[in-house]
């Protein structure tokens, strides 16, 4: 009796791991099967966004021309950017022309003849079950989800190429740069004649900045350079370049947060600053400038208050040179490098400073 009653306790036993061992599988079987759509669904997704941000930046890119050609360069965008090899299907009122607030991060559509003031293009990509273009669900559909709507929305703003000539006072003293009028640079200098920052109406030694808004990863080059300068009134005059034959950095090393520099004397020189006054914080490591090849660069990123070469804007094959602007940075200085005393030297400089246009996702 005993062996009986045992031998039914282990056959329920086993029934109830079977049944359990069963449950599972199949439980299992349905997460790989839903994970399997999830990754579809994902992927479908990225190849959506990526179309959108495609179409958006076309269409920010033909603003100029007019706002009826931005729309169809958008449309035509989502052509040629396949979601899951299918063309994106963008429509008129998939595609909307307003302006961007910067400082508010707003979108504001625009309509009729506002439009030509309009600096971005919001793009609405979608693949849903109206336009027949919903994701297919290879597994779902045994749940009853045979397909999935997604979207996608991406805002593209224009930012327009301007260009300004700068006038550069070989008498500019890029430690000066961002100082208020009576602040002092280049001090205990060999004759004992310092610099000083002045006003608008009369700059004494400060730099002048440069009347163009900047932000973060614009790209700028100084074309046009015309113009001498000299360290010395009773000296030769130099091209933007510089006397590749006197190179040192600043007698008196960083001064009022500013990084010296290492470089020819003479040079067209810049700096980026903040909105904040440089000598708040202190300066950068300096950039070296001493070589020939250290000034052959194709593009350059100076950090805030580093002072930079711009030479005459070339590089050795006569290329034009980009140089990028750091974050925080709100305002751009050229002046002439010298190792002291910049008030005794002569000559001015007209540069002409050029943002190029620039097509940038926003949202």
């Amino acid at each position: 009796m005993m062996s009986d009653r045992k031998t039914v306790i282990l056959s329920r036993r086993k029934g109830a791991v079977l049944v359990y061992s069963t449950v599972a599988l199949v439980m299992m079987l349905a997460v790989g099967i839903l994970a399997i759509d999830y990754g579809h669904i994902q992927l479908a997704k990225t190849q959506l966004a990526g179309s959108t941000d495609a179409a958006a930046r076309a269409g920010a890119g033909a603003l100029a021309t007019s706002p009826a050609d931005a729309v169809d360069r958008a449309r035509w965008t989502g052509t040629v950017n396949l979601v899951e090899g299918t063309a994106l299907d963008i429509r008129n009122a998939d595609v909307q022309i307003g302006t961007w607030s910067v400082a508010n991060q707003t979108f504001t559509q625009l309509f009729g003849a506002d439009q030509y003031q309009a600096n971005a293009v919001r793009v609405l990509g979608r693949r849903n079950t109206s336009r027949t273009s919903a994701v297919p669900l290879s597994f779902a559909s045994v749940f009853g989800n045979r397909y999935k709507d997604i979207t996608s929305e991406c805002i593209a703003m224009q930012i327009a190429a301007v260009d300004v000539d700068q006038p550069v006072p070989a008498t500019a003293n890029p430690f000066l740069a961002g100082m208020p009028a009576g602040s002092v640079a280049s001090v205990n200098n060999p004759h004992n004649s310092p610099d000083y920052a002045g006003t608008a109406a009369n700059p004494k030694q400060s730099p002048i900045a440069v009347n163009m808004p900047i932000s973060r990863g614009m790209a700028l080059t100084f074309d046009s350079i015309d113009g001498v300068a000299r360290h010395d009134p009773n000296l030769a005059d130099y091209n933007p370049d510089g006397q590749d034959t006197s190179i040192d950095d600043n007698t008196a090393g960083n001064e009022n947060g500013i990084a010296t520099l290492n470089g020819p004397i003479n040079a067209l020189v810049g700096v980026f600053l903040s909105d904040a006054a440089p000598n708040l914080t202190p300066a950068p490591a300096s950039l070296d400038f001493s070589t020939a090849a250290s000034r052959d660069f194709t593009t350059l990123q100076p950090q805030l208050k580093q002072i930079f070469f711009i030479g005459d804007g070339l590089d050795s094959r006569g290329n034009r040179q980009e140089f990028i602007v750091p974050q925080g940075a709100t305002r751009l200085y050229l002046a002439t490098w010298d190792f002291y005393e910049w008030n005794n030297n002569s000559g001015t400089r007209t540069v002409k400073v050029k943002r190029p246009q620039q097509i940038i996702t926003v949202k």
